[in-house]
């Protein structure tokens, strides 16, 4: 019965975020045709092309504030996409959807945890080829794996956070990020865990 209602609740999760990643990239079009076409809410000029990309790269995470001992940085992988929706000069908004794998090294064993992250950053160029970022994140758990010397978990299905980083345009085509990122909401149900790391990739806007 257990394996039965784990299946029936994995497979709920990913019916979710198919429709949530459909919905997700339909507004963003339908956004996109909009402003390209300047009719926008304020009737003014659009102030440049809004550009999709795909995006991956590498997580080093951990937990802060957490109980466990020996606790350490657990290597990890995202992969998603990107929309880039100019707002005035320099000054961009981009909503992401990223499949992320992380979690943390607990000593002798780990934990590895899946989550969908929607995150939605507000990106200023410095120049035409740096840019800082900051923006809050939503995550929801879609698979949690505690190694066998280690009791299951109640982890919490929802999470919020907080990123702040940087990145580098290299051209009209290739954008590389270095992230960090603060959880701001508990990990597990009982323990005052917390996520947080760094990730390093690249976004490919077509």
């Amino acid at each position: 019965m257990k394996i039965a209602f784990t299946k029936t609740i994995v497979i709920m999760k990913i019916k979710f975020c198919a429709i949530l990643a459909l919905v997700f990239f339909g507004v963003q079009s339908s956004v996109a045709q909009t402003v390209i076409q300047g009719t926008g809410p304020s009737g003014g000029m659009n102030t440049g092309d809004i550009s999709f990309g795909g995006k991956t790269g590498i997580n080093f995470t951990t937990w802060r504030g957490s109980e466990f001992d020996g606790i350490s940085a657990r290597v990890g992988a995202y992969v998603g996409g990107v929309v880039e929706i100019p707002v005035m000069d320099d000054f961009y908004v981009q909503p992401e959807l990223l499949f992320s794998l992380q979690g943390a090294d607990l000593g002798p064993s780990n934990a590895n945890l899946v989550y969908l992250q929607i995150p939605v950053m507000g990106k200023y160029h410095i120049t035409d080829e740096i840019a800082v970022e900051l923006g809050p994140q939503v995550g929801l758990l879609l698979a949690d794996n505690w190694e066998e010397d280690l009791q299951s978990q109640d982890t919490e299905s929802l999470e919020l956070g907080l990123n702040i980083g940087g990145g580098y345009r290299m051209d009209e085509n290739f954008y590389f990020q270095l992230r960090i990122g603060l959880g701001l909401s508990k990990v597990l149900e009982i323990t005052k865990a917390y996520n947080a790391g760094v990730s390093i990739g690249a976004v490919y806007f077509l």
